[in-house]
């Protein structure tokens, strides 16, 4: 058996954030052709080719930490600060490479780089019972629960959950 190489985590500038595109394809067609489809899923992946990546990405202040293994990207976090709240979307380890402590190292990375003042939100499908699993077991709390347009057009249940920067260890 071939022993895996660590994953690191980095911060990933601006101007390479198409090297996302890839992972997040790939993440993308795991996570959502189940349960959006595959029309609606293949639509969300075509607009992964824009500029600002799907609208993941939309300007040069996000904070984008990758983490890679043997030159590729296993997972990605995306965040922004805005009033003393730290948004946190585009979440993705590729399945495979899950329940290794990639999530949990971008989590960190994360909350490292923001004021310990500041709060950490964001937004999860309903469905996406592991994911929600994982957050509570981070710390987050839910406080609200909504439809999310996750797709032009196409609503789905998710959830809002929120957790102080200064309650990670």
């Amino acid at each position: 058996m071939v022993q895996q190489s660590p994953f690191i985590i980095s911060q990933l500038c601006p101007a390479e954030r198409s090297a996302l595109r890839p992972l997040l394809q790939k993440s993308w067609a795991e996570t959502y052709v189940n349960e959006l489809g595959k029309e609606i899923t293949t639509k969300m992946i075509e607009t992964l080719t824009s500029e600002d990546i799907g609208g993941l990405v939309p300007n040069n202040d996000e904070l984008v930490f990758i983490a890679t293994q043997d030159n590729q990207i296993r997972g990605c976090a995306i965040s922004a600060t805005r009033h003393g709240i730290t948004y946190l979307w585009g979440f993705y380890v590729q399945a495979k490479f899950q329940r290794q402590g990639i999530g949990r190292s971008l989590l960190h990375q994360i909350v490292s780089a923001n004021d310990s003042t500041n709060t950490v939100q964001l937004i999860v499908l309903s469905s996406s019972v592991d994911a929600i699993k994982f957050y509570q077991a981070s710390g987050f709390t839910i406080i609200s629960k909504e439809a999310f347009e996750i797709a032009p057009g196409h609503m789905m249940p998710s959830i809002t959950m929120t957790a102080p920067i200064s309650g990670f260890d």
